[in-house]
């Protein structure tokens, strides 16, 4: 069985190395961006199970990265789990825009590792 892969979209470097070491840790293959452009360009290429994005991250913002995924064909179905630091108002617009899920800022690494497990757990249902 291939690891599953996690495209993880984040410009804070220690949020991304907490994320990255946890779902390593846990099995899967992490690809990293750490811009939103970069990032699309790179879910289009290695095709992941799952985005991991923030919402505050430079180029496109983590809610121009979901509609892109959202109206792309070849993306439109891989869940996106977004995080933020900036509370529930943006959380509830990601989901609102089509975010599968949301994680606050900083991570809880268990918290963060049970919504990843759930949302891949979903995608394969």
């Amino acid at each position: 069985m291939s690891k599953k892969k996690v495209l993880l979209i984040e410009n804070d470097e220690e949020n991304r190395e907490l994320m990255r070491t946890s779902l390593e840790e846990d099995g899967y293959e992490v690809v990293i961006a750490q811009d939103g452009v970069r990032g699309f360009d790179k879910a289009l290429f290695v095709k992941p199970d799952l985005i991991v994005t923030g919402i505050r991250i430079p180029g496109a913002d983590g809610m121009q990265v979901l509609r892109k995924v959202r109206s792309s064909a070849l993306l439109e179905r891989t869940p996106v789990l977004i995080t933020t630091a900036f509370g529930t108002g943006d959380a509830t617009f990601s989901l609102q825009l089509g975010a599968n899920a949301f994680e606050p800022k900083p991570i809880n690494s268990q918290n963060f590792l049970a919504t990843v497990k759930r949302l891949l757990a979903k995608r394969a249902a």
